[in-house]
């Protein structure tokens, strides 16, 4: 019976949606993306998406609502907190770059460069010992 019981806990917690992004430490890599204006979120070019998923990267772009390549369940509120915290000073349009270990790696104005921050990634050591 403990044993069913057990089993039944850890099946729920198994299918249960990351709730924060420090979920994702060591796991992904994470962009987060700030547009000025509403953006209507496009699909990715099949070559972008296999660089993105290559790369374990994440990305979540705050809009009029929350467009992402994962399944969360973020609250209002820690969206709200991680726009107050991510965004801070930006005017425009901003990006930031987390790494796997939850540190980060880039802060920049402006649209998503793909190409920068695959480039950027592919310069870290630990995506260089995943390639090598």
């Amino acid at each position: 019976m403990r044993l069913l019981l057990f089993s039944l806990l850890m099946l729920g917690m198994i299918g249960e949606r990351p709730k924060k992004l420090e979920d994702f430490k060591w796991k992904n890599r994470i962009v987060l993306y700030f547009p000025q204006s509403p953006t209507l979120f496009q699909e990715l070019s099949s070559e972008l998406n296999m660089g993105i998923r290559e790369r374990k990267i994440l990305f979540f772009v705050f809009g009029e609502q929350l467009n992402t390549n994962s399944e969360v369940d973020f609250s209002k509120a820690y969206v709200a907190e991680l726009i107050k915290k991510y965004k801070s000073n930006c005017k425009d349009d901003c990006w930031v770059l987390i790494g796997l270990d939850g540190s980060i790696k880039l802060r920049m104005d402006g649209e998503l460069d793909w190409v920068y921050i695959f480039k950027t990634i592919d310069s870290m050591p630990m995506r260089r010992s995943e390639i090598g």
